[in-house]
């Protein structure tokens, strides 16, 4: 009887060791195809997270790029390149491209210093338009107060040759693309040029 015994237990602990090793081998390939999806996965997330980096990179040169070309573009026509940027929203915003803005910008500055002077057509456009080019203490308006006084007057003028011609005595060839953004008149415009402070978009000295 004990030799039965013995004999049934030698064949049920062969069975379970038999079964034990396959178990194992199944855990082993089981595991070694994790280990492969695994490295997979992370060579995936690696090649997404270089692209992310990438894309940030160009990003931020774009940026580096736009602040430096409005520098340029600030320092080539005589405004401060804070200043410049705001009138940029604006100008986008009512449709006046960069180049235009630029070129009505530097002729309004010339007209500006010799209206100081009280010498050129500048002055005597600013003398009918009612500006004073000049602050209180002497000193020259900045192009940005200038343009809203102008856009204060443009708003209550009918558009026609008159302000056509107006425009373009004081800012150039330019000066006709100009008027969408003046006859909003003078809290329109200075709504527009705060927006660019609100959406962090004035690039400072």
């Amino acid at each position: 009887m004990a030799q039965a015994t013995i004999g049934a237990l030698r064949v049920t602990l062969g069975m379970d060791s038999a079964a034990f090793q396959k178990g194992v081998k199944t855990a082993n390939s089981k595991l070694a195809a994790f280990g492969r999806n695994v490295a997979k996965g992370m060579a995936v997330v690696g090649v997404a997270t270089a692209a992310a980096a990438g894309a940030v990179s160009l990003a931020v040169k774009g940026v580096l790029n736009d602040a430096d070309a409005m520098a340029k573009s600030a320092r080539k026509i005589g405004v401060p390149v804070d200043e410049l940027s705001r009138l940029r929203h604006a100008a986008d915003l009512s449709g006046v491209s960069m180049g235009g803005l630029e070129n009505g910008l530097k002729r309004l500055s010339a007209n500006m210093y010799d209206a100081s002077k009280g010498v050129g057509e500048g002055a005597q456009a600013f003398k009918d338009l009612g500006i004073n080019v000049m602050n209180s203490d002497g000193s020259l308006k900045s192009s940005t107060q200038v343009m809203t006084e102008m856009a204060e007057v443009f708003k209550d003028m009918p558009d026609g040759a008159e302000k056509t011609a107006l425009a373009m005595r004081l800012m150039g060839k330019s000066g006709a693309d100009m008027i969408p953004m003046l006859n909003g008149g003078a809290v329109a415009l200075q709504s527009m040029i705060d927006e660019a402070d609100r959406m962090g978009i004035v690039i400072t000295p």
